[in-house]
């Protein structure tokens, strides 16, 4: 049992105390130098695997994922696909220009609804949509006066911007109220001015004639 003692007091004076050819700073230099490098070998370790885990923060703690966060719709970037179409929405054409009719055929007008607008709208042809016929500042027939005048024979549809939808109006000849039913009084021979409503909004008036 004394040998082990004198041993382990040798060896601890051994440290503390290096024995050698050299100053015993020598040797103490090269303890810290390679204690140095223990460090150093370490702490390249730890910031490895810190690089391979996402960077965490201390080592063997893996970077835990940010919350997710879902896009958030606005009441104002969803857009009713039933708004109905104004006329900053659409624009309203009448045709053929110049028309001309015989004086037994009922005229008929090509109307073209064109989108101007950003968005999408509904366009309802049988609602507020409207035919007027004059004749220099005489008015010889209004379907708003009419309770069941059918100006167009179409559903309503969805119109994208920049595009067009073709409608068809027509009318019967008949004169005021005649018009309204089947008991007409046909139009004379002569120059004529149609203005067609679709949907609230007017088409510029154009000219045509009869017979």
């Amino acid at each position: 049992m004394a040998t082990v003692e004198t041993s382990k007091e040798v060896t601890v004076d051994g440290l503390r105390h290096p024995v050698g050819d050299q100053p015993s700073n020598v040797y103490w230099k090269r303890r810290v130098a390679v204690l140095a490098g223990v460090v150093v070998a370490v702490l390249l370790v730890w910031w490895i695997l810190s690089s391979l885990t996402g960077g965490s923060a201390s080592p063997g703690t893996a970077k835990s994922p940010g919350p997710t966060v879902s896009p958030s719709t606005s009441p104002s970037s969803t857009l009713a696909l039933d708004r109905a179409c104004t006329d900053a929405d659409v624009e309203v054409t009448t045709g053929p220009k110049d028309a001309g009719f015989g004086t037994n055929e009922m005229p008929t007008f090509d109307v073209t609804v064109t989108s101007v607008g950003s968005s999408a709208c509904m366009v309802d042809p049988k609602a507020t949509s409207t035919i007027v016929i004059a004749s220099g500042n005489d008015t010889w027939f209004d379907s708003s006066t009419c309770k069941d005048y059918a100006v167009f024979d179409a559903e309503k549809f969805l119109i994208q911007p920049g595009d067009k939808h073709e409608l068809t109006a027509s009318w019967n000849r008949g004169r005021g109220d005649k018009g309204c039913s089947a008991d007409l009084q046909p139009a004379t021979k002569g120059y004529f001015w149609v203005t067609t409503t679709v949907g609230g909004v007017s088409a510029d008036k154009l000219q045509f004639h009869i017979g």
